[in-house]
């Protein structure tokens, strides 16, 4: 069995404190990021609990080996995961979701030989119909399970008795709730697709040409749509305008730029995603992470105040 517990002050770094799943966060609402992540796993099973206080961009790959089941505590988009149930995520080179402020998920995990019957449609998106009792009183009791991993001091000893009591009790509700679940596909609606296809085009279009990211006019032009098509789309599938949005992901990927090389000209890791206006750079960028870009730079060389493990 293994537990640990990460607490970033970085959506980066966030992002790679979860084991075995490829993700790339960025920050898309203004302030100073604050994440946290239980994590408790053994070779059968694995269940963590993330949670943030700002809006994210996530883009991510699964481990193919298991079948993962979300369900969050705190979710206030109605989009994409629904607070009274169980969703089954696809099997899929890359998946992207836009995670709203405070969000608290739980995510369950097991290995694909059990329940095969969860393999239908597998590269869909698909919900699992639970008895609203049934999935309240395991999301409650994975809820403390974590609540008290987290507030247990740190490197105190865990006996063997009890990290085994918790895995029984892990595996006997997750039995408990798929004996009693049903496979249910996510709806193929044509104007749900089309919008997530708009967005998400838009977001290759920008990363194929990150020193030169084309105009709205242009990725109008190119994908036929109206500029009203376009607004509404990001506004109902991420919640923002496409200009703050777009901007967001690409002053993210600087701020990656300037953690993973922090002796680079600033100047230079601005341009590389098409900042060529210092000041503007530099106005845009505090005001999303409420640092200035410099803060960020030397923030590799002090690596205790992004992540505590």
């Amino acid at each position: 069995m293994s537990i640990t517990l990460h607490h970033c002050l970085d959506a980066a770094e966030h992002a790679r404190r979860l084991e075995g799943w490829q993700q790339e966060s960025s920050q898309i609402e203004a302030g100073v990021f604050s994440g946290e992540i239980v994590d408790v796993s053994s070779r059968e099973v694995r269940l963590f609990r993330e949670s943030a206080n700002l809006g994210l961009h996530q883009r991510m790959h699964f481990p193919e080996s298991q079948w993962h089941l979300v369900t969050p505590i705190r979710w206030s988009s109605t989009s994409l995961f629904g607070t009274d149930t169980v969703t089954v995520l696809p099997r899929c080179d890359q998946f992207w979701s836009v995670a709203p402020s405070n969000y608290d998920l739980l995510v369950v995990s097991i290995d694909r030989s059990r329940h095969e019957w969860l393999g239908r449609d597998e590269h869909r998106l698909r919900r699992l119909d639970v008895p609203a009792a049934l999935l309240n009183q395991a999301r409650g009791q994975w809820q403390l399970m974590t609540d008290y991993l987290r507030q247990r001091p740190d490197r105190e000893p865990m006996s063997q008795a009890l990290q085994q009591s918790l895995m029984r009790q892990l595996e006997e509700s997750i039995e408990l709730l798929l004996g009693s679940a049903t496979l249910v596909g996510e709806p193929d609606v044509a104007s749900y697709r089309t919008r997530r296809y708009i967005v998400d085009r838009c977001q290759a279009l920008i990363r194929s040409r990150p020193d030169d990211p084309p105009s709205l006019m242009a990725l109008c032009h190119q994908l036929r749509i109206s500029r009203r098509t376009l607004q509404y789309s990001f506004q109902s599938e991420v919640g923002q305008s496409p200009v703050t949005y777009l901007r967001a992901l690409r002053l993210n990927a600087v701020r990656r730029s300037l953690l993973q090389n922090p002796t680079q000209a600033l100047a230079d890791a601005a341009a590389a995603q098409g900042f060529f206006h210092q000041s503007y750079f530099c106005r845009e960028y505090r005001r999303l992470f409420h640092e200035p870009p410099s803060t960020t730079r030397a923030r590799i060389l002090e690596p205790d105040r992004q992540c505590v493990a």
